[in-house]
């Protein structure tokens, strides 16, 4: 009987311990990025044809309601007026190091703010000269973000704000 509530126990932490959500990693789309409407992100260029942004986190829990992590944004654009109205295109990569703070949570229910800083590398590729880059610093500041858990080790998201990962990004949590 001993053996068999041992038995018990131990399948009850592994379970628990295994629940414990304690990395997450997401992907999401951002609409309107920064990029598209920030000269300084553009090099000035006009009319830009964007389609918004792809970003992919992953988040480590480093204290009860404090996330820290590290994500990856990639987004491009078509112009057709660059300057004097010859073709152009843009491409963007960014890397920030994020801070997440979770500051409700109730059963399925995670209400949180998130901050991020790091690089934006720019492709330019105009049809009149040579390809060039350029680098600037990236931002996204979102003072309202909700997360729905609909599994214990996954979940659906929402974030509003502003800077490269969008004014809105929606996307997919999985923890592990």
């Amino acid at each position: 009987m001993k053996k068999i509530a041992l038995l018990i126990i131990a399948v009850v932490a592994g379970i628990s311990s295994a629940m414990a959500r304690d990395t997450e990693v997401s992907v999401s789309y951002g609409a309107m990025p920064a990029m598209h409407n920030l000269g300084a992100y553009r090099n000035h260029w006009q009319d830009l044809d964007g389609w918004g942004s792809v970003n992919a986190t992953i988040d480590h829990k480093f204290a009860p309601n404090l996330w820290i992590g590290l994500s990856y944004t990639y987004s491009s654009a078509d112009s057709n007026t660059a300057w004097d109205g010859r073709y152009g295109k843009v491409t963007w990569h960014g890397l920030m190091a994020n801070l997440r703070y979770e500051w409700y949570h109730r059963s399925l229910l995670t209400l949180y703010s998130h901050v991020g800083i790091g690089a934006l590398v720019e492709y330019y590729s105009p049809s009149w000269e040579d390809s060039y880059n350029r680098t600037n610093m990236a931002f996204q500041v979102s003072p309202v973000g909700a997360q729905i858990d609909f599994i214990p080790q996954a979940g659906i998201f929402a974030e509003a704000g502003y800077g490269v990962q969008g004014i809105i990004k929606v996307g997919l949590r999985i923890g592990f």
